[in-house]
């Protein structure tokens, strides 16, 4: 009877272990690939509530800001797994590791901030459309 439940605890124990093994991989691929694309992006968009906070404490800010994202990678990382597998991680991770994924990230920011002027832009033509229509 020990014997049986020593080998059953081996078996549930090596289950376990493995299926936690796995899901820290694809974990960790999801952080990587959501920092690749959105890291900076995050960045872009957190600039304007950085220069909110008094100079003195913006340092110390950023730095709870960032460590705050780490929980935040970890939540994203569960969607990612809700929609792909680990290959396809691999795939898009494969990608982002050529010329032009690289490039791709490199401009990201740059895009990011454009488009939001852009978005700015329309946001307002778009109020005008809207208090046509009030009417």
């Amino acid at each position: 009877m020990k014997k049986l439940v020593f080998i059953l605890f081996v078996i549930l124990g090596t289950s376990v272990f493995a299926q936690e093994t796995e899901g820290d991989a694809f974990q960790k691929k999801a952080i990587k690939l959501i920092e690749l694309t959105s890291g900076q992006q995050f960045e872009v968009i957190s600039e304007p509530i950085v220069n909110q906070i008094p100079e003195g404490n913006r340092e110390a800010f950023k730095k709870e800001l960032k460590a705050s994202l780490n929980g935040l990678y970890v939540k994203l990382a569960e969607i990612y797994r809700e929609q792909f597998t680990e290959a396809e991680l691999d795939e898009i991770l494969a990608f982002y590791d050529t010329p032009v994924g690289k490039k791709m990230v490199a401009t990201t920011p740059k895009v990011m901030e454009k488009a939001m002027t852009v978005g700015q832009q329309w946001g307002m033509e778009l109020q005008s459309l809207v208090a046509k229509y009030m009417q």
